[in-house]
């Protein structure tokens, strides 16, 4: 049984992303956020009007931020280890005027685990398409040490690169993510198969599985076999349709989704919610 994507929170999330700047205008909201920022706006707009401290890790350039903050009261922080980062500033400036929200947007450009954020300050944090990224054994670390940030009861909403049955790490021969190739290939992410998700990332944790849901391409593989094989000349030209393209073709489901052929950069995944006790 699948789920399609909230078609009202997509297109708040799209317009929001297009405010943000002509490059983002140009550019238009990734394939695969198309289904994940609007199902983790779903699991907490209840909460908007309460008074929270959240923690977005691996920030980037993400309009997650600040849709956060202008639809809600809460103490927004951003982390990342690039300076791309500090484009959350003029994202925050684009959303709202300075006065109202200087107080409480937070900008961090260190590695996360050099960030000494305090332990158990969070009520919420998202980490998304990021913990793929993390080479070796980084990754069951990284959530280990931002688990301890949550506050008790707190949640934090998870998702990743899945293909069941298929766990594979992938490097390049070319610089990524501040990482210089120097005729060794460069890991660049891995995909997650089921065991893994659970030995690598919930358990090293210590936190509490709540829910979770698979996103993608169930049907015609549009991601992989269109939308990326285009070149970008060409994309340029479309890509204000990509959250139209997203509706019509991604949805949710109990079921991931698992192939042999699946390719490097897909947009199949998983959306963890862990609870701390």
């Amino acid at each position: 049984m699948t789920q399609k994507i909230n078609s009202q929170l997509l297109k708040s999330m799209a317009r929001h992303h297009t405010k943000l700047g002509l490059k983002y205008f140009i550019k238009g909201l990734n394939y695969e956020r198309c289904a994940e920022l609007p199902y983790i706006i779903s699991l907490v707009q209840e909460k908007f009007d309460t008074s929270l401290k959240y923690l977005d890790i691996g920030s980037g350039e993400s309009p997650l931020p600040t849709y956060f903050l202008k639809e809600s009261n809460w103490d927004i922080w951003c982390v990342d280890k690039f300076s791309w980062v500090q484009k959350q500033w003029e994202h925050a400036a684009r959303t709202m005027s300075r006065d109202s929200f200087q107080n409480r947007f937070h900008v961090v450009e260190k590695d996360f685990f050099d960030a000494d954020l305090p332990p158990e300050s969070f009520d919420i944090i998202t980490n998304v398409s990021v913990i793929e990224h993390f080479e070796g054994d980084l990754d069951s670390k990284a959530m280990a040490a931002s688990a301890r940030l949550l506050k008790p009861g707190g949640r934090y909403i998870l998702t990743t690169l899945i293909n069941d049955g298929y766990f594979k790490e992938f490097s390049l021969k070319k610089n990524v993510y501040g990482e210089t190739y120097d005729n060794k290939p460069v890991f660049y992410q891995r995909h997650y198969d089921i065991e893994n998700l659970d030995k690598r990332l919930i358990k090293p944790s210590g936190l509490n599985e709540v829910s979770r849901i698979y996103f993608g391409d169930y049907g015609y593989q549009a991601f992989e076999n269109f939308i990326q094989r285009v070149p970008n000349i060409i994309r340029v030209f479309y890509r204000w349709a990509i959250p139209m393209l997203a509706q019509q073709f991604m949805s949710y489901s109990s079921l991931p989704i698992s192939r042999r052929e699946m390719l490097t950069n897909t947009a199949s995944g998983v959306i963890l919610v862990l609870e701390k006790q």
